[in-house]
């Protein structure tokens, strides 16, 4: 047996290193680990930055509009609520409004103003009594009411359609009659009737 294996023993060497080929072969991929990337945490940090970038850059591309609502009233074609943007003009959202009428006082508007949201933009007829001035007139929310119980004759005058005779008719009646239980008692005056007080009631307050 062993002078076999003496003689053989080149054979029986290939034979054995085919096997381990063989061997290596078919289990390297059990036996070896995976070949995973290296993983390092400031990746993903980067990748959150650069997604952040990314994000800013589109809101710089795109920058949002606000859009404000302005109630005109009075000398136009079309009365009514009308969307705006910021930056728009008092004429811009007049000729939205269809324009001025052939019998509107264009004078008595300052065209040229920027409209806020809420605003009021009314447009007074010819021959009405007093200049309306919109940048005092055109009342928003954010600015108030002219509380007709306690308004001095200058803040009166900031009415629509109310001159000097107006303002101190209001005085005097609040006065001889302990002040307005409602808006509605401006009638009452003389020279405010129905049409009137509808132009003047979304400027008024008596609290």
């Amino acid at each position: 047996m062993m002078d076999w294996l003496r003689k053989n023993k080149k054979f029986i060497l290939f034979v054995l290193g085919g096997i381990s080929l063989l061997l290596l072969y078919r289990f390297y991929p059990i036996l070896m680990p995976k070949n995973e990337e290296e993983y390092f945490p400031q990746d993903d940090l980067l990748t959150e930055r650069g997604e952040e970038i990314t994000e800013s850059e589109l809101a710089e591309e795109e920058p949002q509009v606000t859009f404000i609502l302005v109630d005109v009233k009075g000398a136009v074609k079309n009365p009514g609520v009308y969307e705006a943007n910021e930056g728009d003009r008092v004429n811009d959202i007049i000729q939205k409004a269809g324009g001025i009428l052939n019998n509107g006082e264009k004078n008595a508007v300052n065209l040229a103003m920027k409209v806020s949201d809420e605003m009021i933009i009314y447009v007074p007829y010819i021959g009405e009594e007093g200049e309306v001035v919109n940048d005092q007139a055109s009342l928003s929310a954010n600015e108030g009411l002219v509380n007709i119980n306690k308004a001095s004759e200058t803040e009166l005058l900031q009415l629509p359609g109310v001159g000097p005779s107006k303002a101190a008719a209001i005085i005097e009646y609040r006065e001889q009659n302990g002040g307005f239980s409602t808006k509605e008692d401006l009638k009452k005056i003389s020279g405010i009737g129905e049409k009137t007080y509808e132009k003047l009631e979304p400027f008024l307050t008596i609290n």
